[in-house]
């Protein structure tokens, strides 16, 4: 019996131990004309009903994309949720991404506005947004030139 107890208020304060966390992030802060900007809200450790900002001056491209994981590893417990948008300016200047919020059981949770810049683009110039695997850099193996040896044959006798 003081096993399971033992095993309960432990469980408990695993779930506990870990603050819930909601972020918003972009690919770039800064945008050419007619490409399109990645925005990510992630919620860290928590659950609750999420409320998109109002998007209205963009080009929706893409969205809502959600990805979520869980893991539990060595007695820690992690849950992450994502939902992302691919959006697209009308126009150059400056644009306001207002912030995202998030409802849970104990309170409301709100991201901070994003500001992002848009400049004209004349020369056409197509840009992806930036990804996490893109900024690690891998360096690339180098091959040797020279030519294989060339193997003999062994016969028996």
């Amino acid at each position: 019996m003081k096993t399971i107890l033992f095993i309960l208020l432990s469980g408990i304060q695993l779930v506990h131990s870990q603050e819930l966390q909601f972020n918003v992030s972009v690919s770039n802060d800064t945008l050419l004309l007619g490409n399109y900007l990645e925005v990510k809200f992630e919620i860290k450790n928590g659950s609750g009903k999420f409320l998109p900002p109002d998007f209205s001056g963009w080009k929706l491209v893409s969205g809502p994309n959600t990805a979520s994981s869980y893991s539990f590893m060595n007695g820690q417990v992690s849950q992450t949720s994502s939902y992302t948008y691919y959006l697209e300016a009308p126009s150059d200047g400056e644009f306001i991404i207002e912030s995202g919020n998030l409802q849970t059981e104990e309170k409301n949770y709100k991201t901070p506005p994003v500001k992002i810049i848009v400049f004209q683009n004349p020369e056409g110039i197509r840009q992806r947004p930036k990804t996490k695997q893109e900024e690690r850099i891998i360096p690339e193996e180098s091959v040797p030139s020279t030519e294989p040896k060339k193997k003999r044959k062994v016969t028996k006798l």
